[in-house]
C-alpha cells in the first residue's frame, strides 16, 4: 500500500512543480505612477503600499485597482483593464498612472455662544 502512495506522490510532483512554475511566469507590466501630492497612502489591489513608489511591477493578464488616499484630499480610484496588444501579448491600460488629486475644501465657520445671559436693557426715564 505504501508503495502506491510514493508512485503517486512521484508522478504528481512534477505537475505540481511546473503548476508553480507557470504561476511564477505571469506576464508582468512596469506601470509608471505620478502622483501630486506624494503624501498620500496608495493601495494596490486593497494592500496598503509602505511609500510612494515611481513605478509599479504588476501582472499584465488581469486588472488592478489602485487607490489613492491623504488627509485634505478626495479619495481618487484608477482601475487598470487588463487586455492584450496589437502583438496579442497581455497589457494593461491605462500605460502610465497620472493623479492630481484634489483638496477638499472645508467650510469654516464660527459660533459664539455667550457665557452670561445679556441683562435686558433698563427702561428709558421717563420726562
Amino acid at each position: 500500500m505504501n508503495r502506491i502512495h510514493i508512485r503517486n506522490f512521484c508522478c504528481a510532483l512534477p505537475a505540481l512543480v511546473l503548476l508553480v512554475a507557470l504561476a511564477g511566469c505571469a506576464p508582468k507590466q512596469r506601470v509608471p505612477l505620478d502622483c501630486v501630492p506624494e503624501q498620500v497612502t496608495i493601495y494596490v489591489d486593497g494592500h496598503a503600499l509602505e511609500e510612494t513608489p515611481d513605478e509599479l511591477e504588476l501582472r499584465a493578464d488581469e486588472p488592478h485597482k489602485i487607490y489613492f488616499k491623504g488627509k485634505g484630499y478626495e479619495p481618487q480610484l484608477i482601475v487598470l483593464e487588463s487586455g492584450t496588444d496589437s502583438d496579442g501579448v497581455a497589457a494593461l491600460a491605462p500605460a502610465e498612472v497620472c493623479v492630481e488629486l484634489v483638496a477638499v475644501e472645508v467650510e469654516r465657520s464660527l459660533t459664539l455662544t455667550p457665557e452670561v445671559e445679556p441683562t435686558p436693557a433698563s427702561p428709558a426715564p421717563s420726562p
